[in-house]
């Protein structure tokens, strides 16, 4: 696991609160993105989209887990049955979202 990531409608407060009380690093920040670092993962806070009741999936968070190469990986968990959207590219940057078999929301991501 690389990651986990919480959605809020309030990202400042969330960000400013995992950092101060838990003396969490921010170690990349963009607009609606801070990533934290916690030890062994990160703790990532996301600013949800309008109308979104916490997240942009089945929930407030996803958990994350690095492959180096998303496609490749996507295809040996689609091979085994698992339920995985398409790869996403933005850039550099490769994600894909899954689901578990709870409706978890899951990604797969190339960010280090």
């Amino acid at each position: 696991m690389r990651r986990v990531i919480l959605f809020t409608h309030n990202f400042a407060a969330m960000r400013d609160f995992y950092r101060d009380m838990f003396g969490l690093e921010v170690v990349e920040e963009d607009e609606g993105w801070a990533d934290m670092a916690a030890g062994g993962s990160n703790i990532a806070i996301h600013a949800a989209g309008k109308g979104a009741a916490g997240g942009d999936g089945a929930g407030p968070h996803k958990i994350v887990f690095h492959a180096d190469d998303v496609a490749a990986a996507r295809e040996d968990l689609v091979s085994r049955g698992a339920k995985m959207g398409p790869v996403k590219v933005f850039g550099e940057l490769h994600l894909c979202d899954g689901d578990d078999p709870d409706g978890n929301r899951f990604q797969l991501s190339n960010r280090t």
